[in-house]
């Protein structure tokens, strides 16, 4: 099989939503400002026809990316084959502009629905290399990894810092990398380390999507600030100072907001950041 290597030079989609199936109809009567959506796969795996439906028209606006949650690429069980096709058959339904999964050790009987860091060692980079290869072979496409959260356990020794283990997965492997920069944040402080020295380790060229998730953007100078800066909101501006504009996804977190909350939150972030936008 023809290994799949790109250029690298993914489309900058500007900023975009998540796209909760409570938004569906809203954003086709509705048409928002938003420049992309990211949908969980899953969400949409097991929606009937009537709701695909509404994806395909959806698409034909908006430029979609598919997020993952089960492929549970650090397990040392094989692959999930059945996910993969149908992973696959999504792909080629929606035709989003790329499919992204965390980089974590997960799928244990009594570990479901936890993605939790992997044991940064030399091992583990050659038990994921194969996996990310063949994941990448079967879908014809490059996929982003994403970081994920510490715990507050802290690592122990770790073989390899994970920003190094990362950057040499991405390396290795061709594949992409989505920093998601509230893990980071919470990863910094569980495990002490300089989220900012983590970016320096990570290559630009391989950078090719940030979630942020839970921040509070101040969308003017001027505006009063907050009792105390937003560290995760502090963190995404290094972060777009370190790679330049990277196609940004805003969330919130443990809540669902009507979609026009999230369109305004969505808009703050843009003009907070528009300084940096320049491509």
């Amino acid at each position: 099989m023809e290994r799949a290597t790109q250029d690298h030079s993914l489309p900058y989609l500007g900023f975009g939503l998540r796209l909760r199936r409570e938004y569906l109809q809203a954003v086709l009567s509705e048409r928002p400002d938003v420049d992309w959506f990211e949908l969980i796969s899953e969400s949409y795996m097991e929606q009937p026809e009537e709701e695909l439906q509404k994806l395909d028209s959806i698409r034909t606006d908006y430029p979609l990316v598919m997020h993952g949650i089960s492929l549970a690429i650090g397990s040392p069980w094989p692959l999930d084959r059945e996910y993969l096709a149908r992973i696959k058959g999504m792909v080629e339904r929606f035709q989003p502009e790329w499919v992204s999964d965390h980089l974590c050790w997960s799928g244990a009987d009594d570990l479901q629905g936890q993605m939790l860091p992997l044991p940064y060692s030399t091992d583990m980079l050659e038990h994921l290399v194969p996996r990310v290869r063949e994941v990448q072979d079967y879908l014809g496409m490059q996929i982003l990894l994403e970081n994920v959260p510490a715990d507050q356990a802290g690592p122990g020794p770790l073989e390899i810092p994970e920003a190094e283990f990362i950057a040499e997965v991405a390396e290795r492997t061709d594949s992409l990398i989505l920093v998601d920069v509230e893990n980071l944040h919470t990863s910094s402080v569980n495990w002490d380390f300089s989220p900012n020295e983590y970016l320096e380790k990570l290559p630009e060229s391989r950078i090719k999507q940030l979630h942020l998730l839970g921040a509070t953007a101040l969308c003017e100078p001027g505006q009063e600030s907050p009792s105390a800066p937003d560290p995760v909101w502090e963190l995404y501006l290094q972060a777009l100072d370190r790679f330049g504009p990277i196609t940004t996804m805003v969330d919130r977190v443990d809540t669902i907001p009507s979609l026009q909350e999230m369109v305004n939150e969505l808009a703050k972030a843009r003009c907070g950041s528009k300084r940096y936008l320049t491509t």
